[in-house]
């Protein structure tokens, strides 16, 4: 049942660029998921999921069912008082290096969080579809299944704890700068890889998230 969700990101992102998109991928009982995340129980149990497909706002608020546009886009783009930057590189070694900063205007909040991801998309795999038959859908008559559905923005890897790392006492105009490495799986298309960088909440709710291809500087937004 999750294109469901697939479907309403499409056209949520469509209508604005001001959002950030992670998607967590589990392996159910038919053939292994492509891009299964072996960190996804936790996840799970970090933000109440119990069920499929589950969508969330901003990391802890419920997007439910029929995933109305307006509930996200009410919150895109809302001005912050800080701003996030993304700088990478894969070196020769396959190896990649990422440098996110953060500058507050005012300072960093108690209980403020870093969380970075590393995301891939463009993964063409089979996809069950029970909307086959559901002339609403618009995987409408697509075939069950779906070959060759595309996913896209699916969590491979967490830089930091999956709930983030704390960011310890930063002074306004301050730059806070983490850097992290990794040596890229084979079996990852280094052409479809993006970063994902959010300041959470003591709560895990997000703050301001900022997105970037790999090998692309993403100046502060």
């Amino acid at each position: 049942y999750c294109p469901i969700v697939t479907a309403a990101i499409d056209e949520t992102h469509e209508l604005t660029d001001d959002i950030a998109i992670v998607t967590i991928h589990k392996s159910g009982s038919g053939d292994p998921d492509l891009l299964h995340f072996p960190q996804v129980d936790e996840l799970r149990e970090a933000f109440g999921v119990f069920g499929y497909p589950t969508a969330k706002i901003n990391r802890t608020t419920d997007w439910l069912n029929p995933y109305d546009p307006d509930e996200v886009l009410s919150m895109a783009g809302v001005d912050t008082n800080f701003a996030i930057a993304i700088n990478s590189e894969i070196s020769d070694e396959n190896e990649l290096v990422v440098e996110v900063e953060v500058v507050y205007e005012e300072g960093s909040m108690t209980g403020d969080k870093l969380v970075v991801y590393l995301l891939e998309s463009g993964i063409l795999q089979d996809q069950t579809n029970y909307y086959n038959n559901d002339s609403t859908s618009p995987y409408y008559q697509l075939g069950n299944p779906i070959p060759d559905f595309e996913q896209n923005h699916g969590l491979r890897n967490s830089f930091t704890n999956l709930t983030g790392d704390e960011i310890t006492g930063t002074a306004a105009l301050e730059t806070n700068t983490r850097t992290f490495s990794l040596a890229i799986p084979e079996y990852y298309n280094n052409e479809n890889l993006s970063i994902v960088a959010m300041v959470v909440n003591s709560d895990n709710s997000t703050r301001n998230a900022q997105t970037a291809n790999v090998g692309e500087n993403k100046s502060y937004e």
